[in-house]
């Protein structure tokens, strides 16, 4: 049996809106295999949290306050690529 079969994903929430974030962390609460690693609000955070939690799984608002979602998604996928 593979190790990581009975491990909880880890999951980044990053959303500049409080409730949003409140709303998604409830629902991946609910899963079972899925487990809240960290929220950030905006794109510094994001880069702080992925590299202090390194989340299996990242959640992602594409229009940021500070920043373009996905320019985040490019610099995670160049880094963790």
């Amino acid at each position: 049996m593979n190790e990581f079969a009975n491990r909880a994903h880890r999951v980044l929430i990053v959303d500049d809106h409080p409730l949003v974030r409140q709303g998604l962390r409830w629902l991946v609460d609910q899963e079972d295999d899925l487990e809240i690693c960290g929220e950030a609000a905006d794109v510094k955070e994001a880069r702080a949290a992925l590299q202090q939690t390194q989340p299996n799984v990242v959640v992602l608002d594409l229009s940021l306050r500070d920043s373009n979602g996905i320019d985040l998604i490019k610099a995670i996928r160049s880094k963790y690529e």
